[in-house]
Formats: structure tokens, C-alpha cells, sequence
């Protein structure tokens, strides 16, 4: 018989190998090395009498949401052994951690997925979506001249927690679903193994520098004649042009490809020929309504309004009923109604508006929104809508 708890101190070791075997890898860091990131209350196994076959962890992460920040539950380690797929683990396990988060008080949680098929019968919702690019040299020109009069150079690996955290803060001010790293994040990339080893394909960091102040940085890495862009932050318009300046012009490099940039960023905007780069979009982090009527007033709405929203959400029945929404651009109250729906809405259709993702319009066009109430779908459009798109470059 499966049983199913939290993990205890001396089964965090085996935990952990069993999370890396489950997604076929072999565990490459030192277990140690995470326990002191690790909330033994927060985990979740699933044991096969002695043997660990299942498992998830969730720790409490800051997320920005429109018009401010929010704490989140962040689900990870996500696994089941491929000895026990197909058995309703997975779905045991999400739905003791949905209520966990409920009886915590948490109205929010967000994940990322190692597949799209998998979250939404959970609730879960695409919050956010990237970019990634691919274009040849011989077409990186821009459409005009962009003056950039600061100066470019490299930052040793080392030094990489000094200054970029905070250029890293200013560039993604004011977009939503974003993950600031913690601080132990930057000083492990700053002590990744391969800065000290020997060969092609190495991480590089490159800043820019104006007036003695670094307004953006890169991470890249040249792969054959191929310059990956694997971060991009600018926090200026000057940083921005003279760093992909850079990664387009470096000798012999015959493309440049970025692994992920916001839908909205500037850039195909500034080529001379955008046509020419190759984009493709996909999901970024998923997001989960754990309690509606404590989420929904945490964000703000760039306009003011009123909705009555239906919602269904068949895993948790405190979800499942109408809810009156009155949300401006200075805050927002939900209250639970009796009165007649403007809108009938899925919870994970839901998540995905609550950051901005998709409009309530499109959505209804997916058939994922019924409209009850002339002119609501339009209304809910407004408040819901967001100044820049929402964007999870990093896990949490």
C-alpha cells in the first residue's frame, strides 16, 4: 500500500536522488548543498514500503504581479519513479498539495512544466510566455542607428553577484511573473564548474556601462559559429541596443540565438529586416487560483470596474460558486454573490488572465469564457489588461 507524507531529515538524501531519477538524470550537486533551501514541512513522498517513488516540494517565493508583488506557494521536484507512472500518484500528490496551500492560507501557487499537458487538469494556468530567436548574421542589421555612449567589457564569473542583481531588478521593474533570485542563485551560477574549465562552449558575462554605472549585462555562450544568448537585461535603452549590438557583431560567429525573450520585447521592432528572425513562442510559468477570493485582490487593475465572475474548479469546492470583483488601479475587493454571473470562467483559464497572459476575448474565442452579460468580456479586457507582458525569464 502507497503511502503518502512529508519526508524526515535522514530521507532527504534519498528524496532528492529519487526526484533526479525520475526525470533521468543522475544527481550532480551535493545534496547538501540544497538542505539548507529546503522546507522539510513543505515536501511531499510517496513511499512503495521502504522505497520513495514519488515526490514534489513547494517553498514560499516573491512573485511581481500587476501593480505590485505577491508571496507564492512555488511547486518544484515535481516526479514519479517510471516504476509507478500511470498509478494516480501524480494526481494524489497535487491534490494533497493544493489543500496544504489552502489550509496554509496561500491563495496563489506557480509552477514551471517539464510538459504542457500535465498541469491544467490541476488548475494550473499558463501565467506567462517567451520568446525564442534565431537569426543569421547577414540580417542582424538594425533599422536605424542607435547611439549607445557607454562602454562594454567582461565581468569575471566571480564578480557577477556585485552589481548584475540589481540591473537585473531595474530591467524587469513593473513586469509581471517575475522571480528576483535569491541571493544563494547568483553566488552558485557565480561558482559554476564549468567557469574553470578548459574548451569551448564556456558562459561568458559582458556589462554596460554608463557613467560608472552598469545599466545592463549578458550571459552567452558561442557554441560552433553559433552565439547563444542565454540572458539579456537592460535597464536602459542604450544597454539594450549596444548588447545585442555586441552579440550580433562577435568574429566568427554566423547566427546569434536568444533562449528567452519577453513576447513584447523591442528588439525585432529595431531590425531592418525582422522577417528574418525566427521566433518561436512557448509556455512559461504555470499559475494555480488556490483560493480565488484572496487572489484576486492581491494584483491591480489598470481599470476601474466591476465583474461578477462563475467560476468552476472541481479540485477545490471552496472555489466553486460567483464572486463579485470591484478592482481599480489603487486596489480591489472580492466578496462571495449571489447575483447573476457577467462571466463563466474556468479556474485555470483564470490564472492564465490574472497576470495578463491572454485576454478574457480571446479566451471566450477558445471557448474557455462564456459571456452572460453583454460588454463584460470587454470590460473584464480592461482591468485585466497589463502595461508590459508577463515574463519568467528564471525559475525560482
Amino acid at each position: 500500500m502507497l503511502e503518502m507524507r512529508s519526508i524526515t531529515a535522514d530521507e532527504f538524501v534519498r528524496w532528492a536522488r529519487a526526484e533526479a531519477r525520475a526525470h533521468g538524470n543522475r544527481l550532480d550537486d551535493d545534496p547538501e548543498e540544497l538542505r539548507p533551501h529546503f522546507d522539510l514541512e513543505r515536501s511531499v513522498a510517496v513511499f512503495d514500503g521502504a522505497e520513495i517513488v514519488g515526490g514534489s516540494h513547494s517553498h514560499r517565493v516573491e512573485m511581481s504581479i500587476p501593480g505590485g508583488s505577491a508571496v507564492i506557494s512555488g511547486v518544484a521536484n515535481v516526479a514519479v519513479q517510471p516504476t509507478h507512472t500511470r498509478q494516480g500518484i501524480m494526481t494524489r500528490m497535487m491534490q494533497h498539495q493544493i489543500d496544504n496551500f489552502h489550509e496554509r492560507g496561500e491563495p496563489l501557487a506557480a509552477l514551471f512544466s517539464s510538459e504542457s499537458l500535465i498541469y491544467g487538469r490541476f488548475g494550473y494556468g499558463v501565467g506567462s510566455l517567451y520568446e525564442r530567436w534565431l537569426i543569421e548574421r547577414p540580417h542582424n542589421a538594425f533599422a536605424r542607428n542607435h547611439a549607445s555612449p557607454g562602454r562594454i567589457g567582461f565581468v569575471d564569473p566571480a564578480d557577477i553577484t556585485r552589481d548584475l542583481p540589481q540591473v537585473y531588478r531595474r530591467s524587469t521593474a513593473d513586469r509581471p511573473g517575475l522571480f528576483q533570485k535569491p541571493v544563494h542563485h547568483w553566488e552558485r551560477e557565480s561558482r559554476a564548474i564549468e567557469h574553470t574549465q578548459g574548451g569551448p562552449g564556456g558562459l561568458f558575462y559582458i556589462a554596460y556601462t554608463d557613467g560608472g554605472k552598469v545599466d545592463g549585462y549578458a550571459a552567452y555562450r558561442i557554441t560552433g559559429t553559433t552565439l547563444v544568448v542565454n540572458e539579456l537585461m537592460a535597464a536602459t535603452r542604450e544597454a539594450n541596443s549596444a548588447l545585442w549590438r555586441f552579440c550580433f557583431d562577435v568574429d566568427r560567429v554566423e547566427r546569434t540565438e536568444a533562449l528567452k525573450r519577453p513576447v513584447d520585447d523591442p528588439l525585432p521592432w529595431m531590425l531592418a529586416d525582422p522577417r528574418r528572425l525566427q521566433r518561436s513562442t512557448r509556455d512559461g510559468v504555470w499559475l494555480r487560483l488556490v483560493d480565488v477570493c484572496a487572489a484576486l485582490p492581491l494584483r491591480r487593475y489598470l481599470q476601474s470596474g466591476r465583474l461578477v465572475l462563475e467560476v468552476r474548479d472541481p479540485q477545490c469546492p471552496w472555489n466553486e460558486g460567483r464572486f463579485e470583483l470591484e478592482g481599480s488601479p489603487e486596489g480591489a475587493e472580492c466578496r462571495v454573490s449571489s447575483e447573476s454571473p457577467d462571466l463563466t470562467i474556468g479556474v485555470s483559464a483564470l490564472a492564465s488572465a490574472f497576470l495578463g497572459a491572454v485576454s478574457f476575448s480571446t479566451m471566450a474565442q477558445a471557448c474557455l469564457v462564456d459571456e452572460l452579460t453583454p460588454g463584460a468580456l470587454l470590460r473584464a479586457d480592461r482591468m485585466f489588461s497589463v502595461e508590459r507582458q508577463p515574463w519568467t525569464p528564471c525559475n525560482f
